[in-house]
């Protein structure tokens, strides 16, 4: 039994994995847990490791590789010269264990209140900062040092770089 790759339609990962299981074909699709903000606030969500793709495992089936292209949710299958790719085995069992051994860990890129930042663009760039909490899906409240004094400023994610404290 040999896996492949299937590229799926835009965020119809699950749909796919749950069509094919229907025609009974194995499926994996790798899921973390990540912190995030939505709607201002922080929330847990389980998301999908490698959106847009999902592992297949064909055998001697009755169900053929037209049928898997045709299943609702399936885009293609990764290919190169026009035949699809397989992926070793190998790698799905090393994904899958560190799937499981990972399964209660929460992945975050959202830094916690107090962690030291600098600001990478805008007027107060080069300017350290450390977060105070997010303001909207896209900013963040920081406190900034300016006068002697802290002030807080609203910059957006994209503009902060954590401080990596560790000396050199």
């Amino acid at each position: 039994m040999d896996w492949f790759l299937l590229q799926t339609k835009s965020r119809e990962e699950l749909r796919a994995a749950e069509n094919l299981g229907r025609q009974e074909v194995e499926t994996f699709c790798p899921m973390i847990r990540v912190e995030k903000i939505a709607r201002g606030k922080r929330i847990e969500a389980l998301e999908v490791l490698f959106p847009g793709y999902l592992f297949v495992q064909i055998g001697d089936t009755s169900v053929s590789a037209t049928s898997i292209r045709s299943t609702r949710g399936v885009s293609h299958f990764v290919s190169s010269g026009g035949r699809p790719i397989k992926v070793p085995s190998g790698l799905i069992d090393q994904l899958q264990r560190r799937v499981s051994e990972q399964e209660d860990q929460v992945m975050s890129s959202v830094p916690k209140a107090g962690e030291k930042m600098t600001i990478m663009d805008g007027p107060f760039r080069g300017l350290d900062a450390v977060f105070y909490q997010p303001d909207g899906n896209n900013r963040a409240l920081v406190l900034v040092t300016m006068l002697n004094q802290q002030v807080k400023a609203s910059i957006a994610f994209s503009s902060l770089a954590a401080v990596n404290d560790s000396v050199i």
